[in-house]
């Protein structure tokens, strides 16, 4: 007789549902780790015993306007660590850190900060010494997840400077990678920091590629694949810039312990021939990587070596300036040039007074008089009667106030007043004659760049043709020889006669080649050089000494603007060395 015990039988019965259940589950589990996600963990595997290695690119070489070679690139060695390796062995990680003289703590931020993975490798090292790439060698079979490779650095092989202009390189940032999201951009890339290695990094940085070698459970290399699935590197293209090398070292020389910046150019067609700001830097430093200490002594220096002052310092210019009332003037018909006034050595101006720099005045002198001994008084009621709005609308039209476009990074387009910004700044009622007067010459709210100078000149001796100044000349094609030109935009400035652009030549021509001319220090025998003196009162100290120029006066070859900051007088510090430049250009290069 069979005894049916139900209890024993549900027992049996949740035990096969439970044996059924966790079959499933196991099942299923198997199920997707070998079908569903089987690529993800192929990937993986792949990552524990194949390492990708990226081949950062060369750049492409900088070369000046005849093709002397400005920047290069030299190999250097880059040491390399994937981060599980380095957090998997601390017994390395103390080794790591006393060979490269990094805390682990510095390591890991520099990991955290740079690291794209746990089996990507992450650059902690550049351009190492001999002693670091030895010991590193020595212990290479002990040291897993840490290896080496050659890459290019930027070096400097011409003797001249520019840093500024050519500007520097360095490992691309967080942010700097999370503003570009172009796709084209990875961690551990070098890209352009500044001047034209910023501008033109597009075209310079080239493409990375890629290594893959295999290795065993420690991390270490067993072998290569035999390049069998290397992805090779694309080096940039190369660029030939506007600038002459000879002619730079000159102009470099001449302001060597000074402040301030010379830009100079060809007005025809915007070529800068040469661009100069003081002081400056050198750019190895940049390239091997540079040192906090270094970088906040740069950025602490009183004389801000890092600002590349023709095309972001803002200065009053002076009597430079008073070239764009003449232009003012002579085109609204509101003086005749001929009608002479009187300088004493000063003017009233309600209970105020305004002084000419020359104490004992000028006497009687007409338009190009006063332009040729840069006489205060004259200017004084010269801008009084053009008023503002013809002098701020002569201003824009010579292209101040705004940028003028050249190819680097960072410029400013200084400051023109006009009435609007004269009433919201100071109320309508609350600016005078006074202050238009401080105008007339260069002085006041009224701010400029050097670039902006130079254009003017450029501007005033093609008579009317508004050139953007460049400094790229050429960018060379993908996989040839063909240099193709970059052109830049220009026009024709409308609203300003002929007639206008000659008495102001004329004038300029007297200020540099007349008795008691304020340019007379850039005089050159048997060139027609014109030009402007100016100086320009700063609250912070000495004088700013200014020379803007051209020449010759017909088919001028080249145009220029000189600034020393703290220099003191344009006619004494500025002209001189305009006059070398000139000279070095026209009889030392032997152009005419």
């Amino acid at each position: 007789m069979v005894i049916y015990d139900r209890q024993r039988d549900r027992r049996a019965i949740c035990f096969k549902g439970t044996l059924y259940t966790a079959f499933f589950i196991l099942f299923f589990r198997f199920f997707h780790l070998q079908v569903l996600s089987s690529a993800l963990y192929r990937e993986r595997s792949e990552q524990n015993h194949v390492r990708q290695i990226p081949i950062m690119p060369s750049r492409g070489h900088i070369y000046d306007r005849y093709g002397q070679i400005l920047v290069d690139n030299r190999p250097s060695y880059s040491l390399y660590i994937v981060p599980y390796e380095f957090k998997k062995n601390p017994v390395d990680a103390t080794m790591i850190s006393s060979i490269v003289g990094l805390s682990i703590d510095d390591i890991m931020e520099r990991i955290k900060d740079r690291g794209n993975g746990p089996f990507t490798p992450v650059r902690l090292f550049r351009d190492m010494r001999f002693e670091m790439l030895s010991k590193v060698e020595e212990h290479r079979l002990d040291l897993r997840g840490v290896f080496y490779q050659v890459e290019p650095v930027r070096t400097y092989p011409s003797p001249i400077r520019a840093s500024h202009t050519l500007g520097y390189v360095g490992e691309i940032s967080s942010p700097e990678l999370k503003r570009l999201k172009d796709g084209n951009h990875h961690r551990g890339d070098i890209i352009g920091k500044s001047g034209v290695e910023k501008s033109y990094d597009a075209v310079l940085q080239g493409q990375r590629g890629y290594r893959y070698v295999e290795v065993d459970v420690k991390g270490r290399e067993v072998g290569n694949f035999e390049g069998a699935r290397d992805v090779p590197s694309i080096q940039g293209r190369p660029i030939r810039l506007t600038l002459d090398a000879a002619m730079q070292t000159v102009v470099e020389d001449l302001m060597d312990g000074k402040r301030g910046a010379v830009v100079v150019l060809d007005p025809a067609c915007g070529d800068v021939l040469a661009m100069a700001s003081a002081p400056d830097y050198s750019l190895e430093p940049f390239a091997n990587g540079i040192s906090p200490d270094l970088w906040n002594q740069l950025m602490e220096d009183p004389d801000k070596p890092l600002l590349h002052r023709a095309v972001q310092a803002q200065l009053p210019p002076g009597s430079t300036y008073k070239l764009a009332l003449m232009v003012a003037a002579l085109q609204e018909g509101k003086i005749d040039p001929e009608e002479e006034t009187t300088c004493p050595g000063y003017l009233w101006l309600g209970r105020r007074i305004f002084h000419c720099w020359q104490p004992d005045g000028h006497g009687s002198v007409n338009l190009l008089d006063a332009l040729k001994v840069s006489c205060n008084v004259y200017f004084y009621r010269l801008g009084l009667r053009v008023g503002v709005d013809a002098w701020a609308r002569s201003g824009k039209q010579l292209g101040f106030g705004t940028p003028t476009g050249v190819d680097l990074t960072g410029e400013k387009s200084g400051l023109l007043p006009d009435r609007g910004y004269l009433n919201e700044k100071y109320g309508p009622k609350g600016w005078s004659k006074g202050m238009l007067a401080n105008l007339s010459v260069g002085q006041g709210d009224l701010l400029v760049t050097p670039t902006q100078m130079v254009q003017m000149a450029a501007v005033i001796a093609t008579e009317g043709k508004m050139v953007q100044p460049r400094i790229v000349g050429w960018i060379q094609e993908d996989g040839s020889d063909v240099w193709v030109e970059r052109q830049v935009k220009s026009r024709d400035i409308r609203g300003i006669s002929p007639d206008v652009f000659h008495r102001v030549k004329e004038g300029m021509f007297r200020v540099v080649n007349h008795t008691n001319g304020t340019g007379s220090a850039a005089r050159i025998p048997g060139i027609d050089v014109c030009g402007k003196t100016g100086t320009a009162q700063n609250p912070h100290g000495e004088d700013h000494a200014w020379f803007i120029g051209f020449a010759p006066r017909h088919d001028p070859r080249i145009a220029l603007a000189v600034v020393v900051e703290n220099g003191g007088s344009g006619g004494a510090v500025a002209a001189p060395i305009a006059g070398r430049i000139f000279r070095w250009f026209f009889r030392e290069k032997g152009v005419s």
